[in-house]
């Protein structure tokens, strides 16, 4: 067909949807531990503050809450990816 690249097969992802899944399953990768990671940190911070000390044991904890959240975040685009590319 007119304006695609030669040699590509009829029904093949293009070239970009590749690298767009790659660099989602890297960031998943790497993202996803992290981010766990920081809320366990910032969790055991937040418990193991005293209530007079900066950063207060509210702040700690929000922020233990953010990065579960975000690790959530990337489960499920892990887990969307991951679903995606076993479909084809």
């Amino acid at each position: 067909m007119e304006g695609e690249r030669p040699g590509r097969h009829v029904g093949e992802p293009p070239l970009h949807a590749h690298r767009a899944r790659r660099l989602g399953h890297l960031l998943t990768h790497l993202y996803m531990p992290l981010f766990l990671a920081l809320a366990v940190l910032f969790g055991v911070w937040a418990i193991r503050s005293l209530g007079g000390d900066p950063p207060s044991p509210w702040a700690l904890a929000v922020l233990a809450l953010l990065f579960a959240v975000l690790a959530l975040l990337a489960l499920a685009v892990f887990s969307a990816l991951h679903h995606r590319h076993r479909d084809h």
